[in-house]
C-alpha cells in the first residue's frame, strides 16, 4: 500500500500570488503577486448565561468570522479598483478612450516664438501661465482668437503663439483623450463585489528544505473591504483586507479552506 500524503508541519516562504474570482461565471476580476505581511484571523462571538447575582454560568457561542489582511508591496490599480468596487479602465484604438489631463510645460524665446502643443486638447486651453524660477506660477496670459497682444496669447491648429517680446517658461493646462492609458474610478456609488478569492504560498518541508510545497488558501465567498488609506510616497504599501463570508445556503457553511497537495 502506497504511502499516505499527510503533511503537518508547513515552514512557509512567502505568498506567491492572490486571485478573486467572479461569483457569477468564474471570470478573473483581479491578482496580485506582491503581498506582503499577509494575516488570518478568526473572531467568534458569544453570548453568557449568568444567574441572578450575575455569576456566569455558561458560555454559547452564536457566529465566526474570518478575514484575511495584507499589503502588495507595489501600489495595485487593479486592487484598487476593486476597491473602489469598478474595473480598471484600460483605452485602446477607436475603441474607448480615456481623457487625460496635462501640465504640460514649454520655452519661448527671442527665435522659437511659437509652441506646438504635444496632444490635441478636447477644449481649447483658456489660460497660459509664466513660470516662475521657483517652479512656481507667475503672470496669466488669456486666449484671444484674433491676435495675441501684451497681455492675450492665440491658440490655432495645435499652435500657440505668446505676444511679442515675451520669452521665458509658461505652462499650459488641458485635456487630451488618450487611446494608451489605463484609469481607477473612485465614486460614491460603487462597492467591491463579492467572489472567490485563492492565494497561493510556496513552503517546504519541515524536514527537506529542498521539498518545495505549494498550499492554497480558497475563500469560497469573499469580499474586498472598501475601507483603504494609500499614500502616494516611495516607500508605500497598498493594504487590502478581505472578508469571509460564509455561503449561506452551503449546509457546510464554509469560510475559508487550506489545502496543501502532494504535488510528487
Amino acid at each position: 500500500m502506497a504511502d499516505v500524503f499527510n503533511v503537518n508541519n508547513f515552514v512557509i516562504d512567502h505568498v506567491l500570488r492572490g486571485m478573486m474570482f467572479s461569483s457569477h461565471d468564474g471570470s478573473l476580476m483581479w491578482s496580485i503577486n506582491q503581498i506582503t505581511e499577509p494575516s488570518l484571523s478568526m473572531t467568534a462571538e458569544n453570548e453568557q448565561a449568568v444567574d441572578a447575582l450575575g455569576t456566569p454560568i455558561a458560555t454559547f457561542d452564536r457566529s465566526k468570522a474570518a478575514e484575511f489582511s495584507g499589503s502588495n508591496s507595489l501600489f495595485d490599480l487593479g486592487l484598487y479598483a476593486a476597491q473602489n468596487g469598478n474595473d480598471k479602465q484600460v483605452a485602446s484604438d477607436n475603441v474607448d478612450t480615456i481623457t487625460v489631463p496635462v501640465f504640460e510645460e514649454f520655452e519661448i524665446t527671442a527665435t522659437a516664438t511659437t509652441y506646438n502643443l504635444a496632444h490635441t486638447p478636447t477644449v481649447q486651453p483658456t489660460f497660459v501661465y509664466a513660470v516662475n524660477g521657483d517652479g512656481t506660477t507667475g503672470k496669466r496670459y488669456t486666449s484671444d482668437p484674433a491676435a495675441a497682444d501684451d497681455e492675450k496669447f492665440t491658440y490655432l491648429n495645435g499652435t500657440i503663439t505668446l505676444p511679442t517680446g515675451v520669452t521665458g517658461s509658461f505652462i499650459v493646462i488641458y485635456d487630451y483623450a488618450s487611446t494608451s492609458a489605463v484609469a481607477v474610478v473612485g465614486d460614491a456609488k460603487n462597492f467591491p463585489k463579492a467572489g472567490r478569492f485563492v492565494m497561493e504560498v510556496l513552503g517546504t518541508d519541515v524536514c527537506d528544505q529542498s521539498n518545495l510545497i505549494h498550499a492554497y488558501v480558497e475563500f469560497p465567498n469573499a469580499k474586498l473591504d472598501p475601507n483603504v488609506d494609500v499614500s502616494f510616497t516611495t516607500d508605500t504599501t497598498h493594504p487590502f483586507t478581505i472578508q469571509a463570508q460564509q455561503q449561506y445556503c452551503d449546509k457546510d457553511k464554509i469560510l475559508f479552506r487550506i489545502i496543501v497537495p502532494d504535488e510528487e
